[in-house]
């Protein structure tokens, strides 16, 4: 069989699109070459990086940071995450006697202060739910409308934590041992006497905590179902028992 030789036209043809592939690939890999440079890099750099952090565990503990006098209480059942502490900066406080040692200069983590304290205050209520412990948990509860509490600005953190004013409320009217007279002054003493302004727009929902009738009226609706809230304050501490 006779071959015949390619013509010129179809040689140039496949040369020229073997030189323009050719180019491509030289800047394609020109592109690729620092990149991979860079992806390098950073896998290195998160290497690093992973290697420096120090986890810190979850624990239902008072954990102080000696560092910088936070306390810390880094429980998963509230946290989904928590900031490392570094190991030789950790100080454990007892759960039972924190009151003796959490003072200035020490105080808890003020962006979370209104979940520790109101976690610290149902362990009051652990063995039972009557007069003596829901003064302690109030107690507890005060703690978060402290002068130590408040931001560079000078406000109170929890100022607008209503959960606190709720637990608080609820401290005292479920207490028999305070007296109907006595408990719109000693809410106002828990919560620090806080000014409400009209530019702070309350939730309408919310009003009782401005205005002793209706706070009056409020304390009346939840003691006509007394046995109702003492069991949902008893699930609670259930729930949160640590």
């Amino acid at each position: 069989m006779i071959q015949t030789m390619p013509s010129t036209k179809n040689i140039s043809s496949s040369r020229r699109r073997f030189l323009t592939n050719g180019f491509k690939l030289t800047v394609l890999g020109s592109l690729l070459l620092p990149l991979q440079k860079t992806l390098a890099n950073g896998k290195t750099l998160i290497t690093k990086t992973n290697r420096n952090i120090n986890p810190f565990a979850f624990a239902d503990k008072l954990v102080l940071n000696t560092k910088t006098k936070v306390v810390h209480l880094p429980t998963n059942k509230i946290f989904s995450s928590y900031s490392a502490i570094g190991n030789k900066n950790q100080k454990i406080i007892n759960m039972t006697s924190w009151e003796a040692v959490v003072k200035p200069p020490l105080h808890f983590n003020k962006e979370k202060s209104g979940i520790i304290l109101e976690l610290l205050a149902l362990q009051k209520l652990v063995t039972a739910v009557n007069d003596k412990t829901l003064a302690a948990a109030e107690k507890t509860l005060s703690v978060a409308f402290l002068p130590a509490y408040k931001n560079k600005d000078g406000s109170l953190i929890n100022k607008f934590n209503f959960r606190l004013h709720e637990l608080i409320m609820q401290s005292i009217v479920l207490n028999s041992s305070v007296s109907s007279s006595q408990r719109w002054t000693r809410f106002q003493m828990a919560t620090g006497k806080i000014n409400y302004s009209a530019e702070d727009k309350l939730p309408a929902r919310m009003n009782w905590i401005t205005n002793k009738e209706e706070f009056n009226m409020r304390t009346d609706y939840i003691l006509k179902d007394k046995t109702t809230y003492i069991d949902r304050l008893k699930k609670r501490t259930s729930d949160f028992k640590l």
